[in-house]
């Protein structure tokens, strides 16, 4: 009978400390940029998906070249939620943006795992902050 307690008790604390990481990664990770950052938000299951607007009135933070001698480009954007909320995302793109333009960016977290270019006029009520 001790034994099934004590396996109870552990399998209890396993729960409770495997949740506190998650928990606390997700905080952790929020308005961070990098690998580091996307990579704990795509493996983390209370992570989840959402789409966020930005506008790319912005220049790439760094320019390289990738593997195969393509361009690449690295932007960071103000990203805002159907809400409103804002935060900071990072992603990477073949070829320069052009300004005056706005993006639907599918995260998880700060995953970026798809964007494309929107019309202003479609851009949800709580992201029109973007066009001010």
């Amino acid at each position: 009978m001790k034994f099934v307690r004590n396996v109870a008790f552990g399998t209890v604390g396993l729960v409770l400390v495997l949740g506190i990481v998650l928990l606390g990664s997700a905080m952790f990770t929020r308005n961070q940029t990098g690998d580091v950052p996307a990579a704990l938000d795509n493996i983390n299951p209370l992570v989840r998906e959402e789409t966020v607007y930005a506008s790319t009135d912005v220049a790439p933070v760094r320019h390289f070249l990738g593997g195969g001698g393509e361009d690449e480009y690295v932007y960071v954007v103000k990203a805002v939620n159907a809400r409103g909320k804002v935060r900071k995302i990072q992603f990477n793109a073949q070829w320069r943006l052009k300004p005056g333009k706005y993006l639907a960016v599918k995260t998880k977290g700060q995953n970026v795992e798809s964007w494309q270019a929107v019309t202003q006029n479609t851009l949800p009520a709580g992201a029109q902050s973007l066009t001010e």
